[in-house]
């Protein structure tokens, strides 16, 4: 296997090299292929380039952005291409070395370029992993659950007719919204929870403040975890992109607010070992009587930004069917 150190070596005289211009060396470790670690001189960024024919075969799949991390392939001639894997944030360079010692140190047996690009996908969807937890970007296990409770509404609403323009249009969570879903005069706001928590969080005065609206509505779902694929936070994503596969523009919207909270394209893979089984979902209608603090609780006072707990099993008598609250909202 390759040293680290040498591959540290190769671009710490890479970087105080001046100029412009791509510096690569190749690594002569990997006798079979051309491979290649360089810096790209206006930008300083690390890559790793691997050579190949243009009839070798590499699926769109292999070409996902992660974080920190971009993948991609540049046309060196019409019989030539260059698969690159580029650095982005410096500051991950120490785990670029080791996920590129990695991918060196699984190259060095292999003479075949086909081959060589499945061998780095399998290592790549293993460091993907890494790179978001050394990054602190990966969502809580919280963040996690709430998200699912989150879509699962999405999925229901866009279940429920044809409007899903203005279905995802309606979903403001991901913006930190007051209310999950606003659309006009009515808006939900939704609570996720382990079931046998019959307390739910609300965040401040104004999230459950029904004078704002002419009809509010509060989804508290409650769910078991365990550990396992379905009903994970992934899968829920992937379902709701098949929902809206013929429409381009709004799997576009679709992805644009998955990265408002930080779920890049092809990192939802992360997210795929939790499974949130639903145990209960109820539909609450907010009106007066139902047990929150709003605004209007502290007028000519100092006090704001107020967090509170309710006990959701004292709210069944705003109880309302599924049906009815999605017919009054769309």
């Amino acid at each position: 296997m390759i040293s680290m150190n040498r591959v540290e070596d190769i671009w710490a005289r890479q970087e105080s090299a001046s100029g412009k211009d791509v510096v690569r060396e190749r690594i002569e470790s990997v006798p079979d292929l051309n491979c290649y670690v360089g810096i790209i001189g206006i930008t300083g960024a690390r890559i790793f380039q691997l050579e190949l024919r243009q009839d070798i075969k590499i699926n769109n799949n292999y070409l996902k952005k992660f974080r920190g991390v971009e993948i991609q392939t540049i046309a060196l001639s019409n019989s030539r291409t260059m698969y690159t894997i580029i650095l982005l944030e410096n500051s991950l360079k120490d785990i670029f070395s080791m996920f590129i010692e990695d991918i060196l140190g699984n190259l060095a047996s292999l003479g075949d370029a086909q081959q060589a690009i499945s061998t780095i996908n399998q290592r790549v969807n293993y460091w993907r992993k890494l790179f978001s937890k050394v990054s602190g970007e990966t969502l809580s296990i919280e963040k996690q659950r709430g998200l699912f409770g989150e879509l699962l509404l999405l999925e229901t609403l866009l279940k429920a007719g044809d409007k899903h323009s203005l279905v995802l249009n309606s979903w403001r969570g991901v913006y930190s919204a007051n209310q999950d879903f606003a659309l006009e005069t009515k808006a939900i706001e939704v609570k996720t929870s382990k079931a046998g928590t019959p307390k739910v969080v609300i965040s401040n005065e104004h999230q459950l403040d029904y004078s704002c609206w002419e009809g509010l509505f509060l989804v508290v779902i409650l769910v078991n975890e365990s550990s396992g694929k379905d009903n994970s936070l992934s899968s829920k994503i992937k379902e709701i992109r098949l929902l809206l596969k013929d429409d381009s523009l709004l799997l576009d919207e679709f992805q644009a607010k998955l990265n408002e909270i930080g779920i890049s394209p092809g990192s939802e893979d992360e997210y795929n070992e939790i499974s949130f089984s639903v145990r209960s979902l109820r539909y609450y209608r907010v009106v007066e009587g139902f047990p929150v603090i709003t605004a209007s609780s502290f007028i000519d006072t100092p006090i704001s930004s107020v967090k509170y707990q309710i006990d959701i099993t004292a709210c069944s008598k705003f109880e309302e069917h599924e049906e009815r609250v999605i017919l009054e909202y769309l």
